[in-house]
């Protein structure tokens, strides 16, 4: 799946003409190319696709003034587009069948968004930015075609209102597809009981 093949699947569910490469000048490419990085990102982050989930045990940086109800800051990664959750390394589920351990986002005077939990060393499990089309699996392509459509009605049809609804409801109503999908990809594993790890 190419980025090309998603945006005329975009165009497709709007009913407009398709087009050929990314530098055509045509509304359709144009409108494409304005809109592509957003929807991709919002797309991303509306659901935990297996093909952008990454692992990273984070580092610790100065903590905020004003949050001493937290135990550690991390800096997160530079990908990372939303959390998914917050583990406390090497400690098995560390929470993760209830959502993790739990943590909030803030920013520090440099405005660089940080991590702020009681897990130390904490493992954050997280979204990627994933900006290669090649690596898209099939179902997050139809949905980022879906929300490519919903976003790019707006400038195609100008005052098609009715259209834009239906598209983005019907980008809404196939993330349940999405969920059903992936969740018959993994099986979580038995964690511990908490107390052993404590002992």
């Amino acid at each position: 799946m190419n980025k090309i093949s998603i945006w005329n699947m975009a165009l497709g569910f709007i009913g407009t003409r398709t087009v050929a490469a990314e530098d055509e000048r045509t509304l359709e490419a144009v409108q494409c190319g304005l809109y592509w990085d957003t929807a991709r990102r919002q797309a991303l982050r509306d659901f935990p696709y297996n093909f952008a989930q990454r692992r990273a045990c984070l580092a610790p940086v100065d903590k905020p003034d004003g949050y001493e109800e937290w135990v550690c800051a991390y800096a997160l990664p530079q990908a990372c587009l939303s959390v998914q959750a917050v583990r406390q390394y090497g400690t098995g589920s560390g929470g993760l069948r209830h959502g993790g351990m739990p943590f909030q986002l803030s920013s520090n005077d440099d405005g660089n968004i940080l991590l702020l939990t009681d897990a130390r060393p904490a493992l954050l499990i997280y979204t990627a930015d994933v900006q290669d089309s090649s690596r898209f699996d099939d179902t997050f392509a139809h949905m980022l075609a879906r929300k490519l459509a919903a976003l790019v009605a707006i400038p195609l049809l100008k005052n098609n209102t009715a259209k834009m609804r239906e598209l983005e409801e019907a980008y809404r109503q196939s993330l349940a597809g999405a969920r059903l999908s992936a969740a018959g990809e993994c099986r979580e594993r038995e964690g511990a009981d908490s107390w052993l790890y404590a002992r």
